[in-house]
């Protein structure tokens, strides 16, 4: 059983030093930004990013380890398309973007040009990391899922050989809405907030992905079959739910439950109702995060029970303990492949696609339908995390914000800022 579970990590599951990775480019790069937009302000349209805005979120230590510390890489590829890639790697004709950054590069000292192929190569590492490590690469690095498979089908090496010879960023920040910059300034940043503009960043619409199918009847073998057996009740879903569905003994999987976690598995009615997931801002960003996420899996070609347990182990380390229990993302993945009460729109105002009632009482329609985001349920300034923030000293708050990054907080030392961190 411990070989099923660790076959399952490796393949499913996001390993702990896949993580510090994206940790580490995220304050790497950052920190490179801050540098360089120090000296050529010009830079700032390539990287899409102010120097003010990026000092002062790395110069600031709870919004930048909340930003950073999630599995998200916070920037995104400059070529955003397969042909971009081909003409960058191959030094063939360029492409409309590969030309325009190109010629939109400032003059840049020998010294600034090895600092920007340092950051390219770090950046290029982190990618990789996650593209061979991850079902999720795609809305990890905030790429398509084409780009993602083109990108796995090319050699690392022959992209080093271009970052030498070809000097434009292949990185740039992921989150340029200017209300984020005022969000992050105030410090009303949660991981609602976050999870909502990585989905409004991301060129993956989970309205355009593929459905689920239908859950059951899957043709396994019982290897596979306890595998994923497995993976769901470690994430803690009903041993009863999990034996229906894989088609196997209740009796078999209460024992499963009792082994992995040292309790017997819940028993009770499992959830139905729909509307559920939309009584607060927070469930219904997290529910559209656990669905963009499992159909971004279901885009790379993973299987149901595959992309479940994914999403479901990106979404724990996103919202952490708050995420919702797991037969409640069991049942609402399950029955968005079966029932209409639930459908995805996009905002009409920032046009993120969103988990949104499709029936009684109430009906969201797309054409008036906003999200939690820009309806304001996510910045109500009587949520907890506001009345917090007003009961606390003006002078607390504004220290707070200019706090300096404490590099051991991080473990960013400086042999680990080498850009040649080797893999462990």
């Amino acid at each position: 059983m411990k070989q099923h579970t660790k076959g399952l990590s490796d393949q499913f599951l996001l390993p702990q030093w896949v993580l510090d990775r994206i940790m580490s480019a995220n304050f790497r790069l950052t920190t490179y930004i801050v540098n360089a937009l120090a000296v050529t302000r010009t830079l700032a349209p390539l990287f899409d990013a102010e120097h003010e805005d990026i000092a002062r979120l790395r110069d600031d230590h709870e919004t930048s380890s909340l930003i950073f510390g999630v599995p998200f890489l916070a920037f995104l590829p400059t070529l955003s398309s397969p042909e971009d890639w081909k003409s960058y790697i191959d030094g063939r004709t360029p492409t409309t973007s590969v030309g325009t950054l190109a010629k939109s590069m400032p003059t840049l000292t020998p010294v600034q040009h090895m600092q920007l192929e340092q950051a390219n190569r770090a950046y290029l590492t982190a990618l990789y990391d996650v593209l061979n490590m991850s079902l999720l690469a795609a809305p990890i690095l905030g790429m398509s899922v084409e780009l993602a498979e083109y990108l796995r089908s090319v050699p690392q090496h022959k992209i080093d050989l271009a970052i030498a010879e070809r000097r434009i960023p292949l990185f740039k920040w992921r989150l340029p809405n200017r209300i984020f910059w005022f969000e992050a300034v105030a410090g009303r940043l949660t991981a609602d907030t976050v999870a909502h503009y990585i989905m409004d960043s991301s060129p993956i619409r989970s309205d355009r992905l593929p459905h689920s199918g239908p859950w059951g009847n899957f043709h396994l073998s019982r290897f596979v079959r306890m595998a994923y057996c497995e993976g769901f009740i470690r994430m803690r879903c009903r041993a009863k739910s999990v034996a229906a569905l894989f088609d196997t003994t209740p009796e078999k999987m209460r024992e499963l439950y009792l082994q992995i976690h040292g309790e017997s598995s819940p028993s009770g009615q499992q959830p139905a109702s729909a509307v559920w997931y939309l009584e607060s801002a927070s469930r219904r960003v997290q529910s559209t995060a656990l669905l963009w996420l499992f159909r971004s899996a279901l885009a790379e070609a993973a299987t149901i029970p595959e992309a479940f347990i994914c999403a479901m182990d990106v979404c724990r380390r996103l919202f952490g303990d708050a995420f919702m229990p797991a037969e409640r993302a069991f049942h609402l993945t399950r029955s968005m492949s079966t029932d209409e009460d639930l459908a995805i729109r996009s905002c009409r105002s920032c046009g993120t696609p969103y988990l949104a009632s499709n029936t009684a009482p109430k009906i969201e329609l797309a054409n008036s339908f906003q999200c939690p985001c820009c309806s304001g349920a996510l910045s109500s300034p009587n949520s907890p995390l506001h009345r917090k923030q007003r009961g606390r000293p003006r002078k607390e708050l504004a220290s707070s914000r200019r706090a300096p990054l404490l590099i051991d907080d991080v473990r960013l030392s400086s042999d680990r800022l080498s850009m040649a961190d080797p893999h462990p």
